[in-house]
């Protein structure tokens, strides 16, 4: 897996030392199938990236849960009737300003019709 915060993720995080003192809460997790390449291997994520390469849906996480002082991981379940037949490679956060703040690329993983989880960690 390949994972990065995004330039606007750091950017807010600047401001909020400097100026705000906040920064949005991660709400969304969005998935998709354009995270690897003709090849099929995965596409490095770049800072400057503000959207999936083909995203599939976004949907409020599932749950959360802290790993270190310095990493939080999140957790989207999909349901059994949920992108039957496509092959995700991509994930990302979003925040509640719907701005894109962590994106990971990996090998593609079909996804059937049973319950399926997929994670990503908001790495500092």
């Amino acid at each position: 897996m390949k994972q990065i915060i995004t330039d606007i993720k750091r950017k807010k995080l600047a401001e909020a030392t400097h100026t705000t003192g906040t920064i949005p809460v991660v709400k969304y997790i969005a998935v998709g199938d354009g995270g690897v390449d003709q090849d099929g291997e995965p596409i490095a994520p770049d800072g400057s990236d503000t959207q999936l390469h083909n995203e599939l849906v976004r949907k409020e996480y599932t749950s959360s849960q802290k790993i270190s002082d310095s990493c939080y991981e999140y957790t989207l379940l999909l349901g059994t009737d949920e992108l039957v037949g496509k092959y995700i490679s991509e994930i990302a956060l979003v925040d509640a300003e719907d701005d894109i703040v962590a994106i990971a690329t990996f090998y593609a993983k079909g996804k059937d019709a049973m319950e399926d989880t997929f994670t990503i960690q908001d790495l500092y």
